[in-house]
């Protein structure tokens, strides 16, 4: 069996420049996010930040404690803590932060080293594919405009599956090529578990699902037709693995619904262009050839792109990361194959030239300023002009704040009023002063947390401030930034009513006198 030792020394024989490349990539890694202030940042860079955080801090505290039947425990813990997102996304992002927190500890700097190694693997995985095959200053642009990306960045500085996802698309990559040089056995279930891995990552992982078969149609036209026992194989091996995945996403609620499966949605086939522009995409184009990996390249984009036909719901460029590895390999290919070289320069320098440069920063929001001046635990609600993103925000700083759930949570949106995943079809529920104030009495709350940015407010919002402005019930207790804590200073004059949520299609409600 190959030891470690000898793992490093034939890695090192192989590619003098492996070790020293990874080094600089993660000390490149490094430097993008403590200079973005994602270590400071507060889990509102993107609506589902906080949701995949929370999820996974909740995977993590049962694994630490487990007391009870899980199911109890997420109901309950959604209870405390409303941001969960497991039964609307696979659970393989969430195990991973699960894990890695029982190593590490959970907090927002631990999340940020999780993303961090993912970063550096996938694009020690990107540098692999490139370096035996291209020249190492074209290898180095492949893993830079990698990093340079907008999509990467956002996934680095965030705690979000994409880079998950990327790394799964890096993997399948590597088990593709396999797959078309040397088609045995291994390569079969090496194609399978990095297709059920990227569909337990996230939704877009059954983009993969064609590739294998591409593959194979492209030998058989290359007069290089696998046998009956390879086909029977790959069969097995998908059947199985990718079994997993299939089951979790058929057995969750309105899964047409989120997939986007309708012709209503337009076609989202030209949002790949955002992640790297259309220099890039038509430089790929120049890099289509006979060459295994280039032909691999060409069917984790084809596969993409026809997936997206009937998954319309790929709308945004981080759902498009699958397929970044694909176009700036097959870029490369086009930088080395056009000659005369000068003739070459033309679409690369077109390429960076038409590269949507960014840098990525995130700022602190203030959360944990204000959580420090509170009494916990609390019976609270979070009402932020910034919508769910802001709620999210301090659900997750809260869940960090207490060691096991003990606060409750509630978020305005849901209570004052009443909208989709997606914030489509809004209304209000309490639609004026005074049935704000029969909702905060009903409910029982000690404290109203009201973040109010320097922006245009949804309506509830702006009602529950006209509701505790000169009110005698409550008064001012904390602030920090944009950022007020409202604490009661009179009991409810309506009856307590428990606190009620929708967990993946269940109603879940408090147990009054249980404390929980």
């Amino acid at each position: 069996m190959l030891s470690l030792s000898q793992f490093f020394r034939g890695k090192h024989r192989r590619d003098c420049m492996f070790f020293p490349a990874v080094l600089v990539i993660g000390l490149l890694l490094f430097v993008l996010q403590k200079s973005s202030g994602a270590w400071e940042a507060e889990f509102d860079g993107n609506p589902d930040e906080a949701s995949h955080f929370v999820t996974g801090r909740m995977i993590w505290e049962y694994a630490s404690h487990p007391v009870r039947s899980p199911i109890v425990w997420a109901e309950q813990y959604y209870l405390h803590y409303p941001r969960v997102g497991l039964g609307h996304w696979p659970p393989g992002y969430y195990v991973t932060e699960a894990l890695w927190s029982l190593l590490f500890g959970s907090s927002r700097i631990s999340a940020m080293w999780l993303q961090w190694l993912l970063g550096l693997a996938a694009l020690t995985g990107i540098y692999a594919l490139a370096r035996p095959r291209y020249p190492l200053a074209v290898t180095s642009a492949v893993v830079l405009f990698a990093m340079a990306s907008p999509v990467f960045q956002e996934g680095l500085e965030q705690t979000m599956a994409e880079l998950g996802c990327l790394l799964c698309s890096v993997i399948m990559m590597h088990a593709s090529l396999r797959l078309m040089t040397r088609p045995d056995t291994g390569a079969n279930v090496a194609a399978g578990l990095s297709i059920a891995a990227a569909i337990l990552m996230k939704g877009t992982g059954v983009c993969f699902l064609p590739v294998p078969f591409l593959i194979l149609f492209v030998r058989a036209k290359r007069s290089d037709k696998p046998t009956v026992s390879q086909l029977r194989w790959l069969g097995i091996s998908l059947l199985a693995l990718v079994g997993a995945g299939v089951v979790w996403y058929f057995g969750a609620r309105d899964i047409v619904y989120w997939g986007g499966v309708t012709l209503s949605i337009p076609w989202p086939i030209l949002t790949p262009v955002r992640l790297l522009g259309w220099g890039f995409i038509g430089l790929s184009l120049f890099g289509i050839c006979r060459e295994p990996l280039a032909i691999v390249a060409v069917c984790m984009i084809g596969s993409a792109a026809l997936s997206s036909f009937a998954l319309r719901a790929m709308q945004e460029p981080r759902h498009w990361i699958i397929i970044l590895p694909a176009i700036l390999l097959l870029s490369a290919r086009a930088v080395t194959r056009i000659r005369p070289r000068w003739l070459g320069a033309i679409p690369a320098t077109a390429a960076v030239l038409l590269f949507p440069w960014s840098l990525y920063h995130q700022t602190s929001s203030g959360y944990r300023g204000l959580i420090s001046q509170l009494h916990l635990p609390s019976r609270m609600l979070i009402s932020s002009g910034r919508g769910a993103v802001g709620e999210g925000g301090w659900i997750a700083e809260m869940s960090i704040a207490e060691r096991y759930p003990a606060s409750f949570v509630v978020r305005a949106s849901k209570v004052l009023a009443e909208s989709g995943w997606n914030g489509q079809n809004y209304r209000l529920v309490a639609g004026d002063r005074c049935a704000v104030e029969k909702v905060l009495d009903e409910l029982a709350l000690d404290a109203v947390i009201v973040d109010s940015p320097n922006i245009a407010k949804p309506p509830h919002h702006v009602l529950l401030q006209d509701a505790l402005a000169n009110n005698l019930s409550w008064s001012i207790c904390g602030r920090y930034e944009s950022l007020v804590a409202w604490c009661r200073m009179r009991p409810p004059v309506f009856p307590r009513k428990p606190i009620t949520i929708l967990a993946g299609g269940r109603e879940v409600t408090e147990k009054l006198g249980t404390g929980q």
